[in-house]
């Protein structure tokens, strides 16, 4: 039975191991097993693998790029990217706002994802629906994270509601934020103490439901905290204390995997504990 396993995880494919791992935080991880991808496709072409660097061919530059670039490598984030001669313009987009958000040049980012998020760029690349769709929500998301970034907090919730309306996300006549967009909607909202907005962005959604459950463990953390912040001007002490184990819990997954990459990566979130 241990042959059979070990023969099972030989099947997957080294690049779904390094986006797995890239999930779930392990980017030392992903990074090593992009590497071990590249090198053997440069094995199987018959290149030196050594000498040369044939060993990006093939994987996923963008996914390398920003790996690199939270891993603070930069001289090698940069060099990969003089590497990928793409000429799709939303990928030269997306790899130019994650370089300026790994370099917190959150003006630039912010620029990039408004280009991304342009409907003329989209109309142009002839791109497949699904494709589009996740480029965009992307792009919203990294937007609203620049301008959290860079204190526009009343823009934020202006912003997410806006993206939602487009969507056509509704329940009634009232617009809700989108899932994916709902973090940072529920941040804006308790920093800007506007109470009336937060009670209905932290009732949205159950902890339970399935978009909640699809949020990265930061987009988690921030809708927990959003919800211990509501409970303390609702003065509900029973769930200050539930939010706040679930703000916990969302920051030790993150910290488990950032502290096998060393203390700088790990100290963002010790302040967060």
């Amino acid at each position: 039975s241990v042959k059979k396993i070990e023969r099972l995880l030989k099947r997957i494919p080294l690049s779904l191991c390094a986006l797995a791992a890239s999930k779930v935080g392990m980017r030392a991880r992903a990074l090593q097993f992009l590497e071990m991808e590249g090198r053997s496709r440069a094995l199987l072409n018959g290149e030196d693998q050594l000498l040369k660097s044939h060993f990006l061919d093939g994987i996923d530059l963008q996914l390398t790029q920003m790996l690199l670039g939270q891993l603070d490598d930069f001289d090698t984030m940069l060099y990969v990217a003089q590497k990928n001669h793409q000429t799709d313009l939303t990928k030269r987009l997306m790899e130019e706002a994650a370089s300026r958000e790994m370099y917190e040049d959150w003006d630039g980012a912010f620029q990039a994802y408004e280009q991304l998020l342009d409907s003329r760029l989209n109309k142009n690349q002839g791109q497949p629906n699904a494709a589009v769709d996740a480029t965009k929500t992307s792009a919203q998301r990294g937007l609203l994270r620049c301008l959290l970034k860079l204190g526009r907090l009343d823009s934020v919730l202006n912003q997410a509601y806006g993206m939602s309306k487009q969507s056509a996300v509704h329940d009634g006549n009232t617009t809700q934020v989108g899932a994916e967009l709902l973090p940072s909607a529920t941040e804006a909202s308790w920093r800007l103490g506007k109470w009336s907005a937060l009670d209905s962005l932290v009732n949205a959604l159950d902890d339970d439901d399935d978009d909640v459950s699809a949020l990265d463990a930061n987009a988690r953390y921030q809708l927990s905290f959003g919800r211990t912040m509501h409970s303390l001007h609702s003065r509900s002490n029973a769930k200050v204390i539930s939010c706040l184990k679930d703000s916990r819990e969302s920051i030790m997954s993150s910290l488990s995997s950032a502290a096998r990459d060393g203390y700088s990566r790990s100290y963002p979130y010790l302040v967060q504990l």
